[in-house]
């Protein structure tokens, strides 16, 4: 696969990818299989993991997991293990969000939230931590630049995120054997906000434009599954990869 110029390959390479029915997670599984590694797709939409599994071909395998049941991660990690004989990569990509202002954010809300996001991340990775650990392997949690500075309406996801965060550099301090990576990614074109209500939409759209938040342009899944192929390659694998500041970095290069 050609990244920046530069050919990558992933061949015997054994991932999982969580999330990878939709969006960042579906682009960097297929971006994974034609690097050449054995992908294991993970999402609670079958159909879906399915469809991306046949676009891929016989590298890529799905496998149905609700990251919020402990029991589901669990047996996903059995099944990888077994059917890829191993686990070199965990990328985390499952996220959901919704567009809730904090005052009316109610506790259902926030345990779908915290669950999706946080908790599963931790419940995944402890899945695989013993395949990973003996594979001196890597995993990736994307998070986001909405960390740094939250948009009004999208507090509580911006608070998971951040737990995501955290609980990065924790896996770091207790397990030194596994490269824990916080990937910082910006505005991407996902369908993340389709099940916005578009009247609430449209009044928080012109207020983020109002407050100067609207000034980062979006990048597809496809650029960022490239440099999520570049950092499973990496010999030595960064535990910082901000996609937004060289996305920023990129567009200043092309256009001066």
């Amino acid at each position: 696969m050609n990244v920046g110029g530069h050919v990558v390959s992933l061949e015997g390479r054994r991932i999982l990818i969580v999330g990878a029915s939709s969006g960042i997670g579906r682009a960097t599984a297929l971006a994974a299989a034609r690097a050449g590694a054995r992908v294991a797709i993970a999402a609670r939409r079958l159909d879906r993991l399915q469809q991306v599994a046949g676009e891929a071909g016989e590298a890529v395998w799905p496998v149905q997991c609700d990251v919020r049941v402990p029991v589901a991660c669990e047996l996903v990690a059995r099944a990888v293990e077994q059917q890829l004989g191993g686990l070199d990569t965990l990328v985390y990509a499952t996220a959901i969000n919704h567009l809730v202002l904090l005052a009316e954010t109610d506790i259902d809300t926030w345990r779908d939230l915290l669950e999706t996001n946080l908790v599963g991340a931790a419940l995944v990775t402890r899945a695989t931590l013993p395949a990973l650990v003996s594979a001196g392997g890597r995993v990736a949690f994307l998070s986001s630049d909405s960390v740094a500075r939250p948009f009004p309406g999208l507090g509580a996801y911006a608070a998971s995120k951040a737990g995501l965060e955290t609980l990065t550099a924790a896996w770091r301090a207790e397990v030194s054997e596994v490269t824990f990576t916080r990937v910082v990614v910006g505005p991407t074109l996902t369908g993340m906000a389709d099940g916005w209500d578009p009247d609430l939409a449209a009044t928080m759209f012109e207020w983020w434009h109002s407050i100067g938040y609207l000034d980062r342009e979006p990048v597809e899944p496809e650029w960022v599954a490239q440099r999520m192929v570049r950092w499973m390659a990496a010999e030595d694998p960064p535990e910082e990869l901000d996609l937004l500041a060289e996305s920023i970095a990129e567009r200043r290069g092309s256009s001066g």
